[in-house]
């Protein structure tokens, strides 16, 4: 870690710990929403996938699948951040180069389609076509997203394939009681690192609506979208109470924000894909590309709903 990063962090960490000890009822309350939003939607949704992927990965499931097949099923089946965190521990056991683990991520980060059809389209904007609407639009958007990506990070020449990348692959001859013991405490692990972002996202979250930063803007969406840049659930949810434009664009931006991700699910993300020499600047990237091509597809789509 460079100087001018270590001072910014020392900095960061400070002035939200000074923050945490001015507005105490801010962080009481912050904390109890996050760790209620994790205990009753994250922790179901993610704890039994989470265990299946690290077990499946750990039995060397990419002998049959391939890596890129996998974790783009994994990452639609239970959402953020499963993708980032098969492609993270693909790339740290050597089992796939950098180049490859680029590619995978521009289409093997998503959100699940609980969240986007069942959540954000019944129960926030109060139509399953909604949901629909925004899950058809990011999917589409991922693909389309590492088409483009796979055009800019190309294959390294003289790449191993599978098969031979496969006998050099981290594996150690374990018992499958042993695996599955692992796969739990690596899953555990891998959501208390959610929970901590969730909880610190919704503090900072809270602090700005707090401040009165946001009034700075006029229009209800457009605080509902600054949102959603720190955390996407709550800019949705700010979303779906907005007066002041339609449904449809309503479902258009719900659909840049769970494409977009925010700093919440940004901060997860790269906490999974650390030691994968995947810098932040390079997800953040394929990130707005795909809520680029999502909400492009969202807006044509919305012709075919109303």
């Amino acid at each position: 870690m460079c100087k001018k990063s270590y001072f910014l962090a020392i900095a960061a960490s400070t002035i939200t710990c000074a923050c945490m000890v001015i507005f105490p009822s801010i962080a009481f309350l912050s904390a109890q929403k996050g760790i209620s939003l994790w205990a009753s939607s994250v922790l179901p949704a993610l704890l039994p996938f989470f265990i299946c992927a690290n077990f499946m990965n750990g039995m060397g499931i990419t002998r049959i699948l391939k890596p890129s097949a996998f974790a783009f099923t994994m990452s639609i089946m239970s959402g953020y951040p499963m993708g980032a965190k098969i492609v993270g521990d693909m790339k740290r056991s050597g089992y796939i180069s950098l180049n490859e683990s680029k590619r995978m991520l521009s289409f093997c980060s998503t959100s699940g389609p609980t969240f986007m059809i069942g959540a954000v389209g019944i129960g926030m904007l109060g139509g399953a076509a909604y949901g629909a609407v925004i899950a058809i639009a990011h999917y589409i958007g991922a693909l389309l997203n590492g088409l483009f990506f796979s055009m800019i990070v190309k294959k390294e020449k003289g790449q191993k394939n599978a098969n031979i990348l496969y006998k050099t692959y981290k594996n150690e001859k374990k018992d499958m009681l042993e695996l599955f013991t692992e796969a739990i405490t690596s899953s555990f692990k891998s959501l208390g690192i959610i929970l901590a972002y969730i909880v610190l996202l919704m503090f900072l979250t809270d602090l700005i609506q707090f401040s009165g930063v946001l009034n700075i803007f006029t229009e209800a969406y457009m605080k509902a979208l600054a949102k959603g840049l720190m955390e996407m659930t709550v800019g949705c949810s700010s979303m779906a109470s907005c007066v002041d434009i339609s449904s449809a664009w309503k479902c258009i931006l719900c659909t840049f924000m769970i494409s977009l991700g925010g700093l919440s699910v940004i901060g997860q993300t790269i906490s999974m894909l650390a030691g994968s020499k995947i810098n932040v600047s390079y997800f953040i990237s394929i990130k707005l590309v795909h809520a680029l091509f999502s909400s492009i597809i969202a807006f044509i789509l919305m012709f075919f709903v109303l």
